[in-house]
């Protein structure tokens, strides 16, 4: 019976070990395999991590999946104070926090237990990011500061210095302990200690510690450690080799360099991780090491705020030094030394820089100080100088001689010149009018996101947009005639850039928000799949008529898509990732009407926001004034490149211009001369037309803009406000039907080009519908993310199954539709056709995994695929 027992309860214990490794894999991987997630469960095989998988809640994987609040994370690790060397500031890697936070999952629940970190002010905001109980002890108040400051709601910090006493309220009160300490004996004794006290009986601490070649006494000192911990009757439960590493700080840096210029600077020091369970309230004494000596800190800090991360001195009062026969002299060897063994004499004031020096008067060198932490210039703290009573005749001498060897105006003081993020926000706002601009919110981003200091926000998502892979892509991707025909024709690329342009012109007449403008001018057509409006309407009618997706595809609703879900630029692997690029929802909305009102009533062009799933995000009505001036420009844009390319490929002549209006308004002068060429003659004009359309375009939306009381009742007027007159509208409409209608789109090469376009965009995605897994595999690892990052996204699709018993998420569609495929030459995939059957039963999520792919090509691209995949 009790044999029993121990068995019953040893596999109670080892399900929970292979589960925390389960939920540790899920979240890197995002995958529910087993035989993936098989992979990080220490030999546990497939069958058996498939059992405990049905143990585990979608609540569950949910919280191990969305852990970090990856924005205050980073942002405290990029705010982190400029390191001292004197306190042996090494910050772990993100990956060694990340790395510190699973391996304490694994032992207990973070959320339901109380830590302490103890020097390791990463680990406490890893810790704080994922909302664990987490007090962070520090003994440089800056980290303390900038901790608070981010973790706002964690009031556990204070600055602490581990040669204090630990206040009462902190013993017996954890059931875990983090710890760095520095790699020497003293100071692994005070902070063990202080971790013995703190942790409640049968807690377990987890620390750092050097490896065995770090030093040549190292190897000794460890044993002695480890051998302390077992004598006094802790528990050790593991010791993983090199698992920790760190960023090498500017001091390390600095004193390598100093070494030999010629040292490469790379993240190269790592230390093992040692963990013990505390089973009694026992010290450890280890042997004194006897060449370093330590004792309670007495350093003050200052640095200026703006650049705290960069730059920080250091001073110590306890260290006077006398007899010195000038104010403050340079300690050189401090510079070169990378341990603590290296002797380099006495100082008392330093810096983040690896510069030391000795200071006779450390009161007037902490005047000095801090009138430069507080930005002060030089003659400001040349007069608090003189205040002094000793140095009321020569101040500008004594602040001279400091000055001339900290430095500290000449290379660390940013000047006034720059303009901060405010500065930049208030000088845009000045230009912009209250009454007609948009301007971003707190809710405009789906995921919160900090301002990066030195940006507006919709310029960041402009510069987003521009950096995406989408937007690259669009440089390969059909304007109206097929891209092989001439390389001087338009791309999808450079017509977004000429929209940017006009569009930016019309925002600076009006005081609307020209970053915005340029953002959502740049990502309107960011949505379009390989051969333009071809691939488009080929997709369409495939989801909607064949493959039970009702909603269709339309390049205004997948714009969205591609920035709201698709790029994958912020999907880190780490804890709190997300999906697309977390623009504000003026662009989106942008990019979703940037051709119709999309009121959500009557008319097939207007029901697009009707069937969005982007509604929660995107208002109903007419798009904002800086998305109608989007609109306008796109106009004009398409009608100018359009007509040129016409030209150029001889498909519009002399004739087609001059039956139409425009063409003859002043002041336009489209008279050819003997020998003239049409196009160069258009290219003349061009000019002349952008000026005709867009002092009409302003004119009239100045007279309509006057009518209107805010930016908010644009909405809903019932008409567009920035917009053409009805005379020059009704040219452009005669221009559409008779040239690029009649014309253009009639020519011989666009229909032949659009009806192979048409034929390859639908038998790809059919090809990819039938073997998902020929789809690029990062493509397809990316999108699998989406079933937990945006599941929004997904859950849209599922509203199209059938609701098959236990298949609710699958279509059936005919076989027909994969006759075409070339089944003998498709091998080694698993075929999921049945050829002897008259319709298939198929995943709604392979359909969708199959359009987001194909959506995503360039025109080249698809060409190649077809060539490769179903012509070869």
């Amino acid at each position: 019976m009790e044999a029993s027992k121990g068995t019953d309860i040893e596999n109670r214990l080892w399900k929970a070990k292979v589960k925390a490794k389960i939920l540790a894999g899920y979240y890197n991987t995002k995958s529910k395999s087993p035989t993936l997630l098989a992979e990080f469960c220490e030999g546990a095989s497939p069958a058996e991590v498939k059992l405990i998988l049905g143990d585990i809640t979608e609540e569950e994987f949910e919280k191990s999946g969305s852990w970090s609040d990856l924005k205050l994370q980073t942002k405290f690790f990029f705010s982190l104070p400029a390191a001292n060397p004197e306190f042996y500031q090494w910050w772990y890697t993100l990956d060694s926090q990340e790395k510190i936070a699973s391996t304490i999952s694994e032992y207990m629940d973070l959320f339901n237990s109380s830590g302490l970190c103890i020097g390791t002010p990463t680990v406490a905001e890893f810790l704080s990011s994922i909302s664990a109980k987490t007090t962070l002890l520090d003994i440089d108040g800056d980290v303390i500061s900038t901790y608070k400051s981010i973790f706002s709601k964690n009031e556990n910090s204070c600055t602490y210095d581990v040669y204090d006493d630990l206040p009462n309220e902190y013993l017996s009160n954890f059931d875990y302990i983090v710890l760095d300490p520095p790699w020497y004996q003293s100071h692994f004794q005070a902070f063990f200690n202080k971790a013995i006290s703190a942790v409640k009986n049968g807690g377990i601490i987890f620390c750092s510690i050097p490896k065995i070649l770090t030093r040549p006494n190292i190897e000794e000192q460890r044993a002695n450690l480890i051998q302390q911990i077992i004598k006094v009757g802790h528990e050790i439960l593991f010791i993983e080799k090199g698992v920790l590493k760190y960023i090498v700080p500017r001091f390390e840096e600095v004193a390598l360099t100093n070494k030999d210029e010629k040292f490469e600077i790379k993240p190269w020091r790592s230390s093992d991780l040692i963990a013990f369970r505390i089973c009694n309230n026992t010290h450890l004494e280890l042997n004194e090491d006897k060449e370093v000596k330590f004792s309670k800190s007495t350093v003050r800090t200052f640095s200026r705020k703006k650049s705290q991360s960069l730059f920080r001195v250091f001073i110590n009062y306890e260290n006077n030094i006398h007899n010195l026969l000038e104010p403050i002299k340079k300690v050189p060897e401090y510079g070169t030394s990378i341990s603590k063994r290296e002797p380099c004499g006495d100082f008392n004031v330093w810096n983040s820089n690896k510069e030391a020096f000795k200071a006779a008067d450390l009161q007037l060198v902490e005047l000095i100080l801090k009138s430069w932490s507080e930005d002060d210039d030089v003659d400001e703290t040349i007069s608090k100088i003189s205040c002094i009573e000793k140095y009321s005749f020569n101040a500008k001498d004594a602040f001279q001689y400091i000055e001339s060897a900290l430095r500290l105006w000449e290379e660390h003081s940013e000047g006034s010149a720059r303009r901060s993020d405010t500065d930049i926000k208030a000088l845009t706002l000045s230009i912009n009018d209250p009454k007609y601009a948009a301007s971003p919110t707190n809710e405009s981003r789906e995921h919160p996101s900090s301002s990066d200091g030195f940006r507006t926000e919709y310029q960041r998502d402009r510069d987003r947009i521009i950096w995406s892979s989408g937007f690259r892509k669009l440089s390969d991707k059909t304007q109206l005639f097929p891209l092989s025909e001439d390389d001087h024709l338009r791309q999808r690329l450079a017509h977004s850039i000429e929209v940017s342009q006009l569009a930016s012109t019309i925002a600076a007449s009006f005081g609307l928000d020209k970053e915005l403008v340029e953002a959502g001018a740049l990502a309107h057509d960011i949505g379009h799949t390989p051969f333009g409006h071809a691939g488009e309407f080929a997709l369409d009618g495939l989801l909607k008529n064949h493959l039970g997706i009702k909603c269709g595809f339309n390049h205004y609703e997948h714009g969205v898509d591609v920035v709201r879900y698709l790029e994958g630029a912020y999907q880190n692997v780490g804890f709190g990732s997300h999906s697309g690029l977390n623009l504000t929802n003026e662009v989106c909305e942008c990019i979703l009407k940037h051709t119709y009102c999309h009121t959500g009533h009557k008319g097939q062009e207007k029901t697009i926001y009707g069937s969005s799933k982007h509604q929660d995000i995107i208002k109903e009505g007419f798009s904002h004034l800086e998305g109608q001036a989007v609109r306008a420009a796109d106009k004009i844009s398409y009608l100018l490149s359009d007509i040129e390319d016409g030209i150029k490929l001889n498909a519009v002549n002399y004739n087609d211009l001059i039956s139409c209006r425009l063409f003859h308004r002043t002041p336009i002068d489209f008279r050819l001369r003997n020998g003239e060429s049409l196009y160069f003659k258009f290219l003349e004009q061009r000019g002349s037309i952008i000026k005709l359309l867009m002092e009409d375009l302003i004119l009239e939306s100045s007279k309509r803009l006057t009518k209107i009381k805010n930016s908010t009742t644009v909405f809903n007027v019932g008409y567009y406000t920035i917009f053409q007159s009805p005379t020059i509208d009704r040219d452009m409409n005669e221009i559409w039907e008779k040239i690029q209608v009649a014309k253009l789109h009639k020519d011989p090469r666009v229909m032949t080009a659009n009806l192979n376009a048409a034929r390859k965009v639908s038998e790809l995605t059919l090809l990819y519908v039938a073997f998902p897994s020929l789809i690029e595999e990062q493509f397809r690892v990316e999108h699998e993310r989406l079933k937990t990052l945006s599941t929004k996204y997904i859950g849209h699709y599922d509203q199209f199954g059938k609701g098959l018993p236990g298949k609710q998420n699958m279509v059936v569609v005919s076989t027909d539709l994969f006759r075409f495929l070339p089944m003998d030459r498709i091998i080694g995939e698993e075929l999921k056709v049945d050829a002897s059957q008259s319709s298939q039963e198929v995943p709604i999520y392979d359909i969708v995994l199959a359009k987001d792919y194909v959506a995503s090509l360039t025109d080249k691209k698809v060409n190649s695929l077809y060539e490769q995949l179903i012509r070869g």
